[in-house]
């Protein structure tokens, strides 16, 4: 999932207006809607603070990788983004988070 997107899905679930969130966070509306569509890349500290002013932290975490992994797929990690990394990173955190909602119906 892409910073954007999670950020409105956060202040949807919040029941909040870009406007609302950006009064919260000291920011503009505009900011909150160039994030959520994508036209600007939010830093790791920005999604936090926006992230913060919704009542909800943002937890990045490292993991070690598959031992079992060869070499050449670690190359190619290397070579990506921190942008296209940070986006799984993202897209696994959501995945995981939908599973543990899951597992508690």
């Amino acid at each position: 999932m892409e910073a954007g997107a999670l950020l409105r899905e956060r202040r949807l679930a919040h029941g909040l207006s870009q406007s609302e969130l950006a009064i919260r966070a000291g920011t503009r509306q505009a900011t909150i809607s160039r994030i959520e569509n994508g036209r600007e890349v939010p830093t790791v500290q920005r999604l936090d603070q926006l992230l913060t002013a919704l009542g909800e932290r943002l937890e990045l975490r490292a993991v070690p990788l598959d031992a079992e992994r060869p070499a050449g797929d670690l190359n190619a990690d290397r070579a990506r983004s921190m942008t296209a990394r940070l986006e799984d990173g993202f897209a696994l955190a959501s995945f995981a988070s939908q599973l543990a909602g899951n597992t508690r119906r």
